[in-house]
């Protein structure tokens, strides 16, 4: 036992690393005064996890039922409300970043947030008990068995579509099966094989399209409002002006509901009510359980 814990905390002590060298490298990009508090966040938080190191090094007991003691398990990254703290023009300024996807601004936000770790791999009954227990089963398929296999290994690239920025998925089996071969060229075998089952950790946090694009539509009244309000102003200050930049900025990254719901700190948007495919737009990969 104590050389799986040494091993699990060598573990832990690189996923914290990590993650303070993302946040940090992102605060860099922001005025100051935003950085210095980041970077303080930045330590304040690596020294939380270090003094709860031995739950987070057994975190194979504490999973036990959901994911078991030989599942390969990077530790799951809970979100939090960025809405009111973010620099929105500093997001919007992101393209200079190492962009695995088509959206650098979400990416960004993703490490902000921590949701750019890799997928935990899972056994087929690891997988059946996350379902039982209120994970949501879902299905993505891959046009080459090495892109499942990157997707796996990690990092997750991200996509985007009509849930906005995110990596998608569909709890329906044959959707999954249609992009592993669009042309519908090859036997079911072939297919299934680049078919990647996958589960959301039941305690991931969910949010369906219908009620964050409600929650959305709130925040942007009251952003336009304010919009309205320093327009009319006649002749605006320096600071009222550069609030104005500021909320263009702010409204512009909102545009994409991947990227907002990102923001509050949501693991996946279910557009299962409102898409024919059911699918869902996962915006952090470390809720994800994938069977391998």
């Amino acid at each position: 036992m104590g050389g799986e814990l040494d091993a699990a905390w060598r573990a832990v002590r690189d996923v914290l690393g990590t993650m303070a060298r993302d946040l940090t490298d992102a605060a860099s990009t922001m005025p100051t005064r935003t950085a210095d508090v980041i970077a303080g966040g930045v330590r304040g938080r690596v020294e939380a996890d270090a003094a709860s190191t031995i739950a987070v090094a057994d975190a194979s007991s504490a999973l036990r039922g959901e994911v078991a003691a030989d599942a390969v398990s990077p530790r799951y990254v809970r979100g939090r409300d960025l809405i009111d703290e973010a620099d929105y023009s500093a997001l919007r300024r992101s393209g200079g970043i190492d962009s695995l996807g088509t959206s650098p601004t979400f990416e960004r936000i993703q490490r902000l947030q921590g949701f750019d770790g890799r997928v935990t791999r899972a056994t087929s009954d690891e997988i059946d008990s996350a379902v039982a227990r209120g994970g949501a089963e879902l299905f993505r398929g891959f046009e080459e068995g090495r892109f499942l296999d990157a997707f796996v290994s990690g990092p997750v690239r991200p996509g985007g579509g009509t849930t906005g920025s995110g990596t998608y998925a569909s709890p329906l089996e044959r959707i999954a099966l249609h992009y592993t071969d669009p042309g519908r060229t090859q036997d079911l075998a072939t297919r299934q094989a680049k078919v990647l089952r996958m589960a959301l950790r039941p305690d991931a946090r969910t949010i369906t399209l219908n009620a964050l694009e409600s929650d959305r539509g709130r925040t942007l009244v009251q952003i336009s409002r304010e919009l309205t309000a320093i327009r009319n102003i006649r002749n605006p200050t320096a600071a009222e002006s550069a609030r104005y930049t500021a909320l263009l900025d702010q409204e512009l990254v909102m545009a994409d509901i991947g990227q907002y719901g990102a923001l509050r700190g949501w693991d996946a948007i279910d557009g299962s009510a409102t898409w024919r495919n059911k699918e869902w737009a996962v915006l952090n990969p470390t809720a994800l359980l994938a069977q391998r």
